[in-house]
């Protein structure tokens, strides 16, 4: 076949490898739409998101992000670690399973809602390993339902080993966290979305991290590359999702 041949085919081939799932290891010409519609502040909005749901796996855009950034970011791949991971959704789950290198305690404060038989319950404000005991703990979409986020997160650094790291995800609304604690379940559905929400948290949400002795960075789907999101895309479910704080403990 002639160069020129190749070069003609190469946009064919390309859009039938656009997009890319690090969790079932396939790629796609697109993923599947998202549908939902939440209050934010008193006003119910669309959060419909095309290109969003792995046709595979199921994944939403969160896991795919999370695993991309565990392959690039961290040692995941490739160091022996002790693990904790808070109300392990499906998708992560199973992926970090089939990692022989991790020695893996996935948690819940009620693991009845799980298939899997390995839950531990752990309360997050109250965690029953002894101190500098993991490696590395993940915590994605966790403690925006904690009422006292501020002692999970101590917890979380005292549980981990100095070096160790803390992946945590919230949806992130803006650059200032929201909340009022005198709502009820109603007031807090239709302020923050969920009534099991305690607040809508900000990017400020990493002054906490520091102030509880963790060094943090920040970061985006727009820093950490990789086809597991369709790019041109902007709705509010794809601008809450899009944050994670990587905590080292020094």
């Amino acid at each position: 076949m002639k160069l020129q041949d190749l070069v003609e085919k190469l946009p064919i081939i390309n859009r039938f490898h656009k997009y890319y799932c690090p969790i079932c290891r396939c790629h796609y010409q697109s993923f599947k739409d998202y549908t939902g519609r939440y209050y934010i502040k008193g006003e119910l909005i669309d959060h419909f998101t095309p290109n969003a749901i792995c046709p595979g796996c199921g994944s939403d855009i969160r896991h795919r992000f999370v695993v991309s950034f565990l392959e690039m970011k961290t040692n995941v791949l490739n160091a022996n670690l002790k693990l904790l991971h808070f109300a392990p959704e499906k998708w992560i789950y199973d992926y970090i399973m089939k990692l022989k290198n991790i020695e893996y305690s996935p948690c819940d404060i009620d693991p009845s809602k799980y298939k899997y038989s390995n839950i531990l319950k752990v309360d997050m404000t109250d965690i029953p390993f002894p101190d500098s005991h993991f490696d590395a703990v993940l915590s994605i979409h966790v403690l925006e339902h904690i009422k006292n986020d501020i002692v999970a997160l101590h917890e979380i650094h005292r549980v981990l080993k100095k070096g160790g790291w803390a992946l945590i995800a919230i949806p992130i609304y803006g650059e200032k966290t929201f909340e009022d604690p005198s709502l009820d379940d109603e007031g807090r559905y239709k302020m923050y979305g969920l009534s099991e929400h305690m607040r809508m948290n900000g990017l400020d949400f990493v002054n906490k991290l520091l102030k509880v002795g963790f060094a943090a960075e920040v970061y985006s789907t727009d820093t950490v590359n990789g086809k597991y999101l369709d790019r041109i895309v902007s709705s509010p479910h794809v601008e809450s999702d899009k944050w994670l704080f990587y905590c080292k403990k020094n």
